[in-house]
């Protein structure tokens, strides 16, 4: 990383630094802590039942994770029956979508990403409450 950032052109370097500087609101940084802290606690719980236990092989830990991700944002309920409102509602928090129209489209591109792009984006868009809700009800404990 230090690599990179030595290649860049001074001009853009000046125009970095000052938000270096600036205080980060606090809530955010509880956020990202919390996304950073819930990911790490999940891929090791997956990997632990899915690779270890259960001796599944490729990324079966991570498709199951994002199963039951996408399973926890839409009550519970199979989204190949469609998504309900608090899949919309979660999904809103992308400020690009809006429409659940636009939803639709996104998740049904999402679900070309690869799975670790899938999770990241899902557990980001989720609040604190909603990830230690999640941990709180894993199938897989």
């Amino acid at each position: 990383m230090i690599d990179f950032i030595q290649r860049l052109p001074i001009d853009i370097v000046l125009r970095i630094i000052p938000y270096t500087y600036g205080i980060q609101d606090k809530t955010l940084l509880r956020d990202i802590a919390n996304y950073k802290e819930t990911r790490t606690l999940l891929l090791g719980l997956y990997h632990t039942f899915w690779k270890i236990q259960m001796q599944e092989e490729g990324d079966e830990d991570k498709n199951w994770l994002i199963n039951d991700i996408m399973g926890y944002a839409n009550n519970h309920k199979a989204t190949m029956y469609g998504y309900v409102d608090t899949f919309y509602n979660i999904f809103k928090r992308n400020v690009f979508l809006r429409s659940t129209n636009e939803i639709d489209k996104y998740v049904f591109n999402l679900d070309k990403k690869e799975v670790s792009s899938q999770i990241n984006i899902i557990l980001g868009l989720l609040t604190i409450e909603e990830r230690k809700d999640f941990v709180n009800t894993l199938p897989i404990m």
